[in-house]
């Protein structure tokens, strides 16, 4: 869904990543020494996950010269439940990657304004950062992440398809590889650390038995649809008692439409079910009504639950990045950012470790520090949006006042898509 506020000056704690600077003469020779040693079966990193968190991971570290390999259960462009919509965090990372240009050429459309209904109060506006539009996108996943993996790939990371995880290699008591199955075989692949970037439902996670640290459960549910023939073309969202539905432009002239609501509400069981609960709470907001008129539902809603909870971010050999290891409601939508952050964080954590210019284990202990300062704060905050409480009178109130101030109406626009987020510290709070 989307970030929601009562307090709409509230400060945001997810913030984008900061690109550590990568030396030329380090890099050069770092690439001359992975061309001698080829990619196999021993390697620096293994990431398992080659989406928003596992992808720009390894193609930060292949950059860097290090061999990776990054693995992944799927073929690469395989669709996943997800929000679609990355905030401007995420934007300025994928525009310091370079990577906004192409993600744009594929045909993810710009969305450059906002219009938020809080029972029929509207703050419409377009968001700004540094005197300039603050242009976010609502990517497909199947777009989004295939971009992303061949990235990695291009960058001299190895990525095998197909590839299912199925143990660990232990040694000396730490985490010193993976062992699995792709369309080759068994194989066994050695590394001085293992990334777990496999999701929610994390095998690596799984497998080294990474505690929970805090779980609130799922709070909410959602289902989503695309459709054709709508013709939004801003983040348009509407919120009508205890839910809210929102509006993305997407991928191949679709429209990304979601529906999020408490889960007493849920339908029955099956898609038939699930299907008229979505379509009908769409018509019984009329402004929303209006809004998809000509429009037509392409596929059956999806549905998703989100549960919240993070694990222990790292042990002796392994560390956890993204969903793996901190998720939450996609009320906030805020996913895709974190995932972002993750990688560059522990991107610069790992070069710290493996050059030696710090302990691998201290590198470890300080990103997981730094994710956990990043993402405590918007953690509880999307656990408390998630119990989808009803608007109280008091901000209603203020919000009739916002509508006739313009600049007030820029702040919180700014506010929905994260324009005034604060920099990313590096690991243990420095650059380096």
């Amino acid at each position: 869904m989307v970030p929601l506020t009562r307090d709409f000056q509230r400060r945001r704690s997810t913030r984008p990543g900061r690109l550590t600077c990568v030396y030329a003469e380090r890099l050069t020779v770092r690439m001359v020494i992975g061309e001698a040693k080829a990619i196999g079966d021993s390697c620096d990193v293994v990431i398992v996950g080659a989406r928003c968190a596992g992808a720009p991971l390894g193609m930060l570290l292949a950059q860097r010269g290090y061999t990776v390999e990054i693995v992944d259960r799927n073929p690469v462009g395989t669709d996943t439940e997800s929000t679609h919509w990355i905030r401007w965090p995420g934007v300025r990372q994928l525009q310091s990657w370079g990577l906004v240009p192409a993600l744009e050429k594929g045909g993810c459309p710009p969305i450059v304004s906002a219009s938020l209904d809080f029972e029929g109060r509207v703050v419409a506006g377009g968001p700004r950062a540094g005197g300039m539009a603050a242009t976010t996108y609502a990517p497909r996943r199947i777009e989004l992440d295939a971009m992303l993996a061949a990235e990695a790939r291009d960058a001299g990371a190895r990525l095998r398809e197909r590839f299912a995880v199925t143990g660990l290699v232990v040694g000396d008591g730490r985490v010193a590889g993976v062992r699995g199955s792709g369309p080759d075989g068994p194989a066994q692949l050695r590394a001085r650390v293992v990334v777990g970037a496999d999701g929610r439902n994390s095998t690596v996670a799984r497998l080294v038995k990474s505690p929970v640290v805090e779980d609130r459960g799922v709070l909410a549910r959602s289902l989503y649809g695309y459709w054709s023939g709508v013709g939004e073309r801003g983040v348009r969202v509407v919120f009508r008692g205890r839910r809210g539905i929102s509006l993305w432009p997407t991928h191949h002239g679709l429209t990304v439409v979601s529906l999020v609501f408490p889960p007493e509400e849920a339908p029955g069981s099956g898609r038939a079910a699930q299907a008229e609960f979505y379509t009908s709470a769409l018509r019984e907001v009329p402004e929303v009504e209006r809004a998809l008129a000509g429009g037509t539902l392409t596929s059956r809603p999806r549905a998703a639950a989100v549960r919240n909870a993070r694990r222990q971010a790292h042990g002796p050999g392994w560390v956890l990045a993204g969903d793996a290891g901190h998720h939450k409601d996609p009320v906030s939508a805020q996913g895709i950012s974190d995932a972002f952050a993750d990688a560059v964080v522990l991107a610069d954590a790992l070069d710290a470790g493996l050059s030696g210019s710090a302990g691998l284990d201290e590198a470890l202990a300080g990103y997981a520090a730094t994710r956990d300062a990043q993402r405590l704060e918007a953690f509880a905050y999307t656990c408390e949006q998630a119990e989808l409480r009803p608007f109280g009178a008091d901000f209603l109130d203020d919000l009739d006042r916002v509508t006739t101030d313009e600049q007030a109406v820029q702040a919180f626009v700014n506010t929905f898509v994260g324009c005034d987020a604060e920099a990313d510290a590096g690991w243990l709070g420095e650059s380096h």
